[in-house]
């Protein structure tokens, strides 16, 4: 009797922990599930980032263009005074000028930069009425301080753009009133030389 009586507990025993062996075996599934979703979201962020940069790299850079006006003296001053005078009229008439713009960008993928470069001759007789013309706009911008913008030059050098030397002897304005873009400058020489350089972004 004792010994079936041992061999009735260690029966017991045996089926009562058949319940604690089992419940491994019922989280086994969901342990599965859980690590399976971690392992996904791993792949799918590693993925999502290899794609950014093969579009990065494979993004084509901005396209860059440029027009620049030639001809006579005279078909050069008719030109970029008509250019000019769309803002408002001229405050003299012009000796010399030229005009150089770049364009980074088509338009199609968003809208383009440009950046526009005048060299302008007028008598130094008329300097005041220059001046007293660009008086009208905010004589410094927040860009005119900049040494980068204030020496900015064509990327394809132009003989007639203002040289360094000459930069620090110029007088410069805001050119919103003479081009009606706010950034850039107008430098004007005491010669009578007066330069242009305005910029969008």
């Amino acid at each position: 009797m004792r010994w079936t009586g041992r061999r009735a507990v260690r029966t017991k025993r045996a089926s009562g922990s058949s319940p604690v062996s089992a419940r491994p075996l019922a989280d086994k599934p969901r342990r599965m599930k859980s690590l399976m979703n971690r392992l996904l979201t791993t792949l799918m962020k590693t993925f999502s980032l290899l794609l950014l940069c093969t579009m990065a790299a494979c993004s084509p850079k901005p396209s860059e263009s440029s027009q620049k006006i030639d001809g006579t003296t005279t078909e050069r001053v008719a030109a970029v005074s008509k250019l000019l005078s769309k803002t408002a009229p001229l405050p003299s008439s012009l000796l010399d000028a030229h005009f150089f713009e770049e364009q980074t960008g088509d338009g199609r993928l968003g809208p383009s930069d440009f950046k526009a470069f005048y060299a302008l001759t007028v008598a130094p007789a008329d300097l005041p009425a220059w001046r007293a013309a660009l008086s009208k706009s905010k004589t410094w911008n927040h860009f005119s301080n900049d040494e980068e913008i204030k020496r900015a030059a064509p990327k394809k050098a132009q003989l007639w753009w203002v040289s360094g030397a000459d930069l620090g002897a110029l007088e410069l304005y805001s050119p919103h009133s003479l081009t009606g873009r706010a950034n850039g400058w107008v430098g004007i020489a005491p010669d009578g030389r007066i330069f242009v350089y305005t910029f969008t972004m």
